[in-house]
């Protein structure tokens, strides 16, 4: 039986599984086998829009910009590539039943997809808040766009000081 190795050995820094695969992703970019472009030009929500290994989401917790209104909480960092990446983390606590879990993930990635060429550059790990599960699909649509205005304008101002 193969043993695996622990993501969380004492060898590697917290962020290193992270800074990894950006590099991977720009390295991919640069020998032709990713397209940024195509990517945000679609109308699609393929894998490399979003965060997926353990220590993507560790990376965007260690250190976050904290974004929230009373539905969602974004957490947003820069990530140094050319794309916006996604992650999403619903709660048992904040969504009881599992299809109520998954209308808020649809709603979340579809609104995210829609949203992608506003965010390009950051990782953001979407939270939801409590008594999300009560609120009619439109209400959290425009929760999220208002939050995303909210980022925009946050790194807006931040880039010019």
């Amino acid at each position: 039986m193969a043993s695996r190795q622990n993501a969380d050995s004492p060898d590697k820094p917290e962020d290193a599984s992270a800074a990894q695969a950006a590099q991977s992703q720009t390295a991919e970019c640069a020998s032709g086998l990713l397209d940024y472009d195509a990517l945000l030009a679609g109308e699609t929500f393929p894998k490399a829009l979003r965060l997926r290994k353990p220590g993507e989401f560790r990376h965007v917790f260690a250190n976050a910009t904290r974004f929230a209104n009373r539905h969602w909480t974004f957490l947003v960092r820069e990530n140094g590539l050319p794309i916006p990446r996604m992650g999403l983390a619903i709660a048992r606590k904040q969504a009881g039943k599992a299809h109520d879990r998954n209308r808020i993930k649809r709603i979340a990635r579809e609104c995210f997809r829609k949203q992608k060429r506003a965010l390009v550059g950051y990782d953001i790990v979407i939270l939801a808040r409590q008594g999300v599960a009560d609120v009619d699909n439109a209400t959290l649509v425009r929760s999220f766009e208002h939050l995303v205005r909210k980022i925009r304008k946050h790194f807006q101002t931040k880039d010019t000081q």
